[in-house]
């Protein structure tokens, strides 16, 4: 360093070397040269490259530090991210540090705390779902989200929940059921929808347990299934309107879901052998079909009363020549009313369904129940007539006979009593072949 006068410019100039180069700087007078030259300190020279990953792949490295060389670990964390850790002294403290976590990772004791709130963690559990449930499934479980999972939960981090957030959330709802808002079964299955999400965390590294295992369900009244007794059903169905009596024998014949008939198209009748295929439903809002509940595929065995309604049904349009677009069941012909501007023929909406179900059961004089009891109907008819559980349950397209035991499984009882004499009769004969064989 020095500082020396140029005469030529009337300065005094500041010269200095850093990292290798020449610098310089001009001062109007000599004491500020001074004092800027006071200030200067030698640069610290670069500190060295940090050396290549250890050879036996520790994943520990060394640097430099004003107060020394020091050791940085590297790892790999629950949910596949790399971290660090550093200011380890030697480098046998830091292999040590090192192994230490990775095998807490492995053990499952060491987990990254997870920034996902709720909502980001339930939107991706509804995309994951899309793929392997129904739409109408989906809708319900969006449902049960907007309405009483996220203004609760929404902006929570997802490692916020636990149990004792759960049980709150709860009290909440309960207070709801008090109030008549909700039904337990609503509850409940806004809880299932929770501890699925919850899961899906679990799974992937954002919570050490889901909360939801250790808060069980509300109980539920168990409520008795109406449905059309055998002496009422004729009733009801004289009580159908001509353009409704094909669908509701088609309801009690079947057992079909009121989506599901409403889909069901030409093809898959086999007025033959009396078969009529079921894969298809309406869907909530809009005329198109979808997949079954569960997606699941069945042949619904009818019988011949069924089959001359049905043939009698297509006879008469085939003469009148009205077209049916493959359907089975149509909306009535275009007369007044919301029928009046249709041009195609469609199916009835769901809805339409539900109100002539209503009118029949008005005229008929018969007690008030939703449509979906002529399922119930068809089931415990069934029954009455001495079937097993497992034809009701090949009929209605349950996926497990536990199902069918759980609903209808009290009402089985000309199976029941039909076993008994049964058994009984089988004890008695041997008995007398036993006698016999001693005499």
């Amino acid at each position: 360093m020095s500082i020396d006068y140029e005469p030529g410019r009337g300065r005094y100039r500041v010269r200095w070397r850093e990292h290798g180069s020449q610098r310089s700087r001009r001062f109007l007078n000599r004491s500020d040269a001074e004092a800027f030259a006071a200030s200067l300190q030698p640069a610290p020279e670069p500190s060295p490259a940090p050396p290549p990953a250890e050879p036996d792949g520790r994943g520990v490295y060394a640097y430099a530090t004003t107060a020394g060389q020091r050791w940085r670990l590297l790892y790999r964390q629950s949910d596949g991210t790399l971290t660090t850790r550093r200011g380890f002294e030697s480098r046998a403290a830091a292999v040590a540090a090192r192994a230490a976590a990775v095998d807490a990772v492995r053990r499952g004791q060491l987990k990254v705390v997870s920034r996902a709130t709720f909502a980001e963690c339930w939107s991706k559990f509804l995309e994951l779902k899309r793929p392997y449930v129904t739409a109408g499934t989906l809708q319900d479980y969006a449902t049960h989200g907007r309405k009483r999972l996220l203004p609760w939960f929404g902006g929570l981090p997802i490692a916020a929940i636990d149990e004792d957030r759960v049980r709150d959330w709860l009290d909440e709802m309960l207070e709801l059921i008090s109030d008549g808002e909700l039904s337990p079964k609503t509850v409940n299955n806004a809880r299932t929808c929770l501890s699925m999400t919850l899961g899906e965390a679990v799974r992937r590294g954002h919570l050490d347990h889901n909360a939801c295992r250790h808060v069980p369900g509300l109980p539920e009244e168990r409520r008795e299934l109406d449905y059309l007794r055998l002496d009422e059903i004729e009733r009801y169905l004289e009580a159908c309107g001509d353009f409704y009596r094909p669908l509701a024998e088609f309801l009690i014949g079947t057992g079909a879901r009121i989506s599901e008939a409403l889909a069901v198209r030409w093809p898959d009748a086999d007025l033959e052998t009396g078969v009529v295929r079921v894969s298809r439903q309406r869907a909530r809002t809009t005329p198109a079909t979808v997949a079954t509940k569960g997606k699941r595929f069945r042949s619904v065995q009818i019988g011949p009363r069924l089959v001359a309604t049905l043939q009698q049904v297509r006879d008469e349009r085939a003469v009148a020549r009205r077209p049916d677009g493959g359907w089975l069941f149509l909306c009535p012909p275009p007369l007044r009313g919301r029928y009046s501007r249709r041009t195609e023929p469609v199916a009835p909406n769901r809805r339409t369904a539900h109100d002539w179900h209503e009118w029949a059961l008005e005229d008929a004089g018969l007690r008030d129940m939703p449509l979906h009891a002529l399922r119930h109907t068809a089931a415990t008819a069934w029954l009455a007539t001495g079937h097993p559980l497992m034809f009701v349950q090949r009929q209605l397209g349950h996926r497990s006979i536990t199902t069918t035991e759980e609903h209808y499984g009290h009402l089985e009882s000309s199976f029941v009593r039909l076993a008994a004499a049964q058994t009984e009769a089988l004890i008695a004969s041997a008995a007398r072949m036993t006698r016999r064989q001693a005499a």
